[in-house]
């Protein structure tokens, strides 16, 4: 190569290189502003729309604020149902919302009669163009968009109801697109519900850095005790394809053959308490049969990987009725706080050892349709 031609090439290598650090330079703001947003639009604003707002309710306006509700000091737990480190106690009572016109956030998915909308944010928008109340239980994992999201709580949602507001959070890190074939705008499933009392714990406590972390544990804890990786190719870190995985199907088998069909046939019971290693984890109690009744299957299935990652070797102290009710009715007397949120109130108890959610709803005169007790 001549001198002459081997200097132009070697000044316009040199201008190409600096012409593209210049670029660099100049695009870095935005590049690093994109991945702020990606890696930071799960977490919570605080006041928005959809975060609910805390009141503290003196004992004297509790019985305003909330409305029917079967107290603890009567519920009647059932006899002892368990497999391996698992038990569970059915709570019998009376409904307060029999009859109740409610679909849950599964049903209406799989039905195309409800929509999960992804708009690249913390707040998802929810269509519900059923004639029914759509029931949102805190914890519902809605599948697809851009990451797969936990919805941390309960929400009643009316009929024909369209662009309505829901705070989530993620359960997956890291992706910002669609996933293979799914749609990147919507969700497609609402199938699994967070499967352990931590992760709903980190969940209402609007921490997102808790439920990844949280996530990792569980995804460790089962791979222990599932015989391998639960983590799938396809997103290493989602909680939805790891719940999918198929050793873990396997493993909750043995807990679903035993404790799925403890309910069929028993229409007066409204709740369940389950009970791992022999300590109390969480009870869920309803205003209506029918409704725990559609949601069992979910809720027994997220019981069971709860169980299948706590699970260790050695002897388990036999579950006692008497300790768990002693427990549900402690729940009650800690501090009220209501949380108004759109389409519910929600009246929270707190102690040392547990927290306790009521669910009212306003078209029933703020009768409760979800309890939700969690061990501390």
């Amino acid at each position: 190569m001549q001198p002459k031609t081997l200097g132009i090439a070697i000044a316009s290598v040199v201008t190409a290189a600096f012409l593209a650090a210049v670029g660099l330079v100049v695009a870095w703001p935005y590049l690093t502003e994109s991945r702020r947003a990606n890696a930071d639009f799960c977490q919570v604003i605080e006041g928005d729309a959809a975060h609910p707002v805390e009141r503290h309710i003196a004992p004297a306006e509790l019985p305003k604020a909330r409305g029917s509700v079967v107290p603890a000091k009567d519920y009647a737990l059932s006899a002892p149902h368990s497999h391996g480190n698992l038990t569970i106690f059915l709570i019998h009572g009376k409904e307060t919302m029999p009859g109740a016109n409610v679909i849950t956030l599964q049903e209406g998915i799989e039905q195309n009669l409800v929509a999960v909308r992804d708009n690249g944010t913390h707040q998802l928008r929810i269509d519900n163009r059923s004639n029914a109340t759509l029931f949102i239980q805190g914890g519902d994992i809605v599948k697809g968009g851009i990451q797969d999201r936990t919805l941390p709580y309960d929400m009643l949602v009316p009929a024909k109801t369209e662009n309505f507001p829901v705070m989530a959070m993620c359960v997956e890190q890291g992706r910002s697109h669609a996933r293979g074939n799914e749609a990147s705008a919507s969700f497609a499933a609402a199938n699994e519900q967070l499967p352990t009392r931590a992760l709903k714990l980190a969940a209402y406590r609007n921490s997102q850095p808790e439920v990844w972390d949280n996530v990792r544990a569980l995804q460790t804890n089962i791979a222990k005790n599932a015989g391998g990786s639960v983590q799938a190719p396809a997103s290493p870190t989602s909680l939805q394809l790891t719940l999918e995985q198929d050793r873990v199907q396997l493993a909750v088998d043995h807990y679903l053959t035993n404790l799925a069909p403890i309910l069929e046939g028993k229409n007066d019971v409204i709740g369940f308490a389950v009970v791992i290693n022999g300590q109390v984890q969480s009870a869920d109690v309803y205003g209506s049969n029918a409704v725990l009744q559609k949601l069992w299957p979910k809720l027994i299935r997220a019981t069971a990987v709860e169980a299948l990652a706590e699970r260790r070797d050695g002897h388990v102290i036999p579950a006692n009725a008497q300790a768990v009710h002693a427990f549900l009715v402690q729940a009650e007397k800690g501090n009220a706080v209501r949380l108004d949120t759109q389409g519910s109130t929600v009246i929270r108890h707190e102690t040392g050892q547990s927290m306790l959610h009521d669910t009212c709803d306003p078209s029933r005169q703020n009768a409760v349709m979800h309890r939700s007790v969690l061990a501390r």
